[in-house]
């Protein structure tokens, strides 16, 4: 970073452009805390709607997965029109879809109702995190975007701290139907306020911005390079790095699928009680959201995007690749490596879409972004039928968690591999 830029950023922190953190961010991660909430909420009741819906394990499974279907659907346009036209409108129709299509999954009657209920879900909120993505481009400046796409991220160890008890609470004193319904009005009662409220497309459109504030964003932002450049979804599908990014993204969420495979089966073996093992769940998110952190922070400050997601991805590879070497008779090192391959799993995520923001050419952005995160959670979507296809035909569980840790080991390679062209485009920018 040259020394204008350092000068300007440091006044900026010293002043009163906070506001975007304390304000903007929390807000994001609310929303998307909610979205993780009404996403994996059918698995507590999933006991429940088998036996109401006379639903076999299969039938489940495909009603808990046909949700990722869906998400694939708007990723491209949810982020093309973010870009093109308002990522908060586009946020704010997603809320309303989704919140809606959640409610009405507390209504089905039938299994056919409850796999269209949850594929629309899946539509609806699949729009959102590019979007968002978008947003927190356009809102913060690439010496910034580090801790900011790491702030996002945050969701997930929070949400998955609070999701089981809130479910489990809501369970206690109702039926699955209920869980639905409830958690369906998150986005409609919180969500879309607090959106309304903070989201603004562009710092100078927000009410609780100054116009010095907003021009002292303007000016960080100016000082990265020119990223005004009108939406164009031909340059996305044309670039090559937004094609390697989104092969990155598959083979890392493919390769952590390898996480659920194993360790957190093997946890629930060692350690006996309820609450013993509540506590010791809480152990990987926690270590996750310091890692995000740490990792997002230190992308910042020192600019070297591809090794701070190399260094999670391959390390977290051989964890995973290791993985099944550990046994019961080892349960604090279960524990430990839970939490590393947890940690590594999510802090590559703010330097990886900050390499993202900085390789994608401005005009590529918003259908760009959107192509990166759904073939990215594509990765997510495959893993349970490779890794079922793998043990299947090698009758090795061994064998699966080789290959899913060699698939992230390869993904913090390619994130090495295009060290040169982040570097190169950085110094055009500069």
């Amino acid at each position: 970073m040259s020394n204008d830029k350092m000068e300007l950023t440091d006044r900026a922190r010293a002043g009163s452009t906070n506001r975007r953190w304390t304000r903007l961010i929390p807000v994001i991660l609310v929303i998307y805390i909610i979205a993780y909430i009404d996403r994996v909420n059918i698995g507590f009741g999933m006991g429940q709607i088998r036996e109401s819906l006379h639903m076999d394990a299969a039938q489940g499974g495909f009603a808990a997965g046909i949700f990722f279907i869906g998400y694939l659907v708007l990723q491209v346009p949810g982020g093309y029109l973010a870009q093109k036209w308002s990522a908060r409108k586009v946020v704010f129709c997603l809320m309303l879809g989704w919140g809606l299509c959640a409610i009405l999954a507390g209504f089905v009657a039938n299994y056919g109702q409850l796999l269209t209920a949850r594929f629309m879900l899946g539509v609806f909120e699949g729009g959102v995190q590019p979007a968002l993505m978008v947003l927190i481009n356009r809102w913060f400046p690439k010496s910034e975007k580090g801790r900011a796409f790491s702030l996002f991220i945050m969701h997930n160890p929070i949400a998955t701290v609070i999701t089981a008890p809130l479910a489990g609470l809501i369970l206690m004193h109702g039926s699955w139907r209920e869980l639905f319904v409830i958690q369906g009005l998150l986005p409609l009662l919180i969500g879309v306020g607090l959106w309304l409220w903070v989201a603004a497309d562009d710092p100078a459109e927000a009410r609780w911005l100054s116009a010095q504030e907003a021009q002292e964003i303007a000016t960080l932002k100016a000082a990265d390079g020119d990223d005004s450049a009108a939406s164009n979804w031909r340059a996305a599908v044309k670039s090559p790095y937004v094609w390697l990014l989104a092969l990155m993204g598959m083979l890392v969420w493919l390769g952590f699928y390898g996480l659920q495979l194993w360790l957190p089966t093997l946890l629930k073996t060692v350690f006996k009680g309820e609450l013993t093992v509540g506590l010791v769940a809480a152990i990987p998110p926690i270590c996750a959201a310091a890692a995000i952190w740490i990792n997002g922070r230190g992308a910042d400050r020192d600019g070297r995007y591809n090794v701070r997601v190399a260094v999670p991805l391959i390390v977290g590879g051989v964890i995973l690749a290791t993985s099944t070497l550990i046994t019961a008779n080892q349960p604090w090192l279960v524990v430990l490596a839970l939490a590393a391959a947890t940690a590594c799993q999510l802090s590559f995520f703010g330097p990886y879409w900050t390499m993202n923001s900085t390789l994608v050419r401005p005009e590529a952005v918003g259908a760009g972004f959107g192509i990166i995160n759904g073939i990215g959670n594509l990765g997510g979507l495959l893993g349970p039928y490779v890794g079922g296809w793998i043990q299947d035909t090698t009758g090795s569980l061994a064998l699966a968690s080789v290959f899913f840790g060699c698939s992230v080991i390869l993904a913090g390679i390619m994130a090495l591999a295009l060290r040169g062209a982040v570097r190169r485009r950085v110094s055009a920018d500069s």
